[in-house]
């Protein structure tokens, strides 16, 4: 028989409370999660799992000390007390190691399977589960929210009691400086208020996130060619209230004048936008960083072209381990095809505005796709905004589980807006 000690042993003891912090957390995290905005929403579930599976891990880890470790003995008491003792360790274990579990057997089962990749880093593969299980797991997963918040009220009481008893039962789970009164006081009150901040912390961590700007302009419904207005100068803080359509009445002679084929340069500040729905979530994206060689003159459509080039790892969707999937080979695949590039040497006149009959090199396919734009040039200054609509199936992006067009419809709406200056 393993002989018995008067206090636990440190790594029972860092376990213990790295463990008391991360459950309060994660409880207060897994209540907040219905109530959190949306551009929140799919980090926070991520981080939530995360936590969850590293819960697992030390759980196992505390219940391995537990089984090889000596510990103290069990407190004299009531044969009930100790009964209830007993059951409140039993269940705490259960909660530590079912929890995780459950929401893993959710996320492996789910309709549209959400990648797990543990705080950023390690992917998480799916159990090899059916569907059947999903919904169990979810009452499960529910109950044992419930249960963890009880079982967490009544340990602490239990400890409580035997502090102010006198009995400082609660020392052997404490480092040895602070195992004895006063100190021993002092350190109650702290992890009291760990205890409590880590629960607020979780309930509070996503809620001030505020989403991405959103268009101040409605977007197109993905597979049509609107009648886009004039952008006026992209700033930022710029407004997206169309440019009143240029005077008929131009002189005769500023009519005539034909403006030869001219280089432009993009000035900063410009944006490349998209829009989509995962989910019936609006998503509004951007990408950082792109380039356009733009030879126009409106004089001279004929030797008119553009070509852009996109840097797909610069896509900001207001969530960071979305962006990663985003850049993965699901998705963009960046490692193999990093830009995104669209030419066209086709240009048209159509209504106040043109249509850049191009085509798009996106994730290793290319694909004819028409871009309508408006544009206004006031001497070596020029504004342009435009929108078009991208098939994403067509160029494979969104593969496998993301395919599926009633979760992330294929057309995807894309908006730029620029101003660019004459070279």
């Amino acid at each position: 028989m393993k002989a018995l000690q008067q206090r636990y042993n440190g790594v029972a003891i860092l376990l213990h409370w790295a463990l008391a912090l991360l459950l309060l957390f994660q409880l207060g995290l897994g209540w907040a999660l219905e109530d959190l905005p949306h551009a929140t929403l799919f980090i926070a579930f991520q981080f939530h799992k995360s936590i969850g599976i590293l819960i697992l891990v030390l759980s196992l880890a505390r219940l391995l000390v537990r089984l090889v470790v000596p510990r103290p003995a069990p407190v004299e008491g009531a044969p009930a007390v100790k009964l209830l003792v007993s059951a409140v360790h039993l269940g705490l274990y259960a909660v530590m190691i079912l929890g995780p579990i459950t929401g893993w057997i959710i996320v492996s089962t789910a309709r549209v399977k959400l990648p797990t990749l543990l705080f950023g880093t390690i992917p998480l593969p799916h159990l090899p589960l059916g569907a059947a299980w999903n919904e169990p797991a979810e009452t499960i997963h529910g109950l044992i929210g419930w249960l963890l918040a009880g079982l967490v009220v009544l340990h602490v009481a239990g400890a409580l009691r035997h502090h102010l008893l006198r009995d400082d039962v609660i020392g052997r789970m404490m480092p040895a400086a602070l195992s004895r009164r006063p100190a021993l006081s002092v350190a109650v009150v702290v992890a009291l208020a760990a205890c409590v901040a880590a629960f607020l912390t979780g309930s509070w961590r996503y809620q001030g996130h505020a989403e991405l700007p959103k268009p101040s302009q409605p977007l197109p419904t993905p597979g049509s060619t609107p009648d886009v207005p004039a952008a006026p100068t992209p700033t930022p803080e710029a407004s997206a209230s169309p440019e009143p359509t240029p005077s008929p009445s131009a002189s005769p002679t500023e009519a005539a004048a034909a403006v030869p084929v001219r280089s432009w340069k993009v000035a900063a500040g410009g944006t490349l936008g998209f829009r989509t729905v995962y989910s019936g979530e609006t998503i509004n994206g951007r990408f950082t960083r792109w380039t356009a060689d733009i030879q126009f003159s409106p004089d001279d459509l004929a030797h008119s072209k553009i070509a852009v080039d996109v840097d797909l790892a610069s896509v900001s969707s207001g969530d960071s381990e979305r962006d990663d999937t985003l850049k993965g080979d699901d998705f963009f695949g960046i490692a193999a095809h990093p830009k995104a590039r669209f030419t066209a040497t086709r240009i048209r006149k159509q209504g106040a505005g043109y249509v850049a009959d191009g085509t798009l090199a996106l994730a290793g396919a290319t694909k004819p796709m028409p871009v309508a734009f408006t544009l206004k040039i006031d001497g070596d200054h020029a504004q342009a905004s435009g929108t078009a609509s991208v098939k994403r199936l067509a160029f494979g992006v969104g593969k496998g589980q993301w395919s599926d067009a009633s979760t992330i419809p294929d057309a995807v709406a894309v908006t730029f807006r620029f101003a660019a200056d004459a070279k």
